[in-house]
């Protein structure tokens, strides 16, 4: 009997628009599709930039933000962990390119955790955050280029 050939996985595609008036200086705009948002970018302050908006470097770990989050959620679902509003925050270290200019060197994800969730099931929780390290698309991409880490920490 021959077997069935796996459906080949549907590509995904997606898109940011953006525009920006000035030199490095300048300060700009992205439109995000979903939702139609649009925020302001700018450079950060501390390397020249005009220090309106959100800067490349805080979008960088915002991604990682949205995607861990919404991954996490899909986890703890999953596990039963009863933690309706899971919240992380993501810090990043930017330093010099030995190529020249910046580069994002790590990040770590601190993964906020209630003390009373902790204490009935810290191996459940942590098991849906380590499936979240593992699948979370953008923290893959990130992991990719810098030092990621990941850590719980109790609330």
């Amino acid at each position: 009997m021959a077997e069935t050939p796996a459906a080949e996985p549907k590509i995904q595609h997606f898109s940011v628009s953006g525009t920006w008036k000035g030199d490095g200086m300048g300060c700009g705009t992205l439109t995000l599709p979903q939702g139609s948002v649009v925020f302001p970018i700018g450079g950060a302050r501390e390397l020249g930039g005009c220090g309106v908006g959100a800067n490349p470097e805080e979008i960088l770990l915002a991604a990682v933000a949205a995607c861990f989050l919404n991954t996490w959620a899909i986890f703890l679902k999953k596990l039963q962990v009863d933690y309706p509003t899971p919240s992380v925050r993501v810090t990043g270290d930017l330093g010099p390119d030995p190529a020249g200019g910046f580069k994002m060197l790590s990040a770590t994800v601190h993964a906020a955790v209630p003390r009373s969730l902790l204490a009935g099931d810290r191996e459940k929780v942590e098991k849906t955050v380590r499936l979240t390290e593992k699948y979370c698309i953008t923290s893959k991409v990130a992991r990719a280029a810098m030092s990621l880490h990941v850590v719980v920490e109790e609330m």
